[in-house]
């Protein structure tokens, strides 16, 4: 990556800041469909739903937990994990891209996380209906 892009990435602490931020005021999650580009997020299909306060909090851990690779994915993702805070408003978004990165704010932050279970994350997806595999 060089030029523009590469001045617009995000570092590894600037994102976990941002996640830390719009975690804490995360009460639920929806597994949305399509990646980076599949539209607004509130005209998604709903593939998934997280509302149990231990699923979000294993979420949070599957999707935080692990490095960041300092470049993107070039593919446009498979589901989008949005974030929703007390009121039921979109706060964050993350694509998933293979099985194994989150792609959080993509266009913001242009840092893709390589989640340090992949296995987890997947049986988690798995678990709350979303097909990976």
């Amino acid at each position: 990556m060089s030029g523009p892009e590469r001045r617009n990435r995000a570092n590894g602490a600037e994102v976990r800041d941002w996640l830390d931020e719009v975690w804490g005021r995360t009460e639920a999650a929806l597994v949305l469909e399509g990646g980076d580009y599949g539209g607004p997020l509130a005209e998604r299909r709903v593939c998934g739903e997280v509302f149990d306060p231990e699923d979000v909090a294993e979420l949070r851990a599957l999707t935080t937990t692990g490095e960041f690779a300092d470049d993107i994915c070039r593919c446009p993702g498979s589901v989008t994990i949005a974030l929703l805070d007390a009121e039921g408003e979109f706060i964050g978004s993350g694509s998933v891209h293979g099985e194994t990165d989150v792609s959080w704010e993509r266009g913001r932050f242009r840092n893709n996380l390589e989640v340090a279970d992949p296995e987890l994350f997947v049986a988690f997806l798995e678990r709350v209906g979303i097909r990976m595999r």
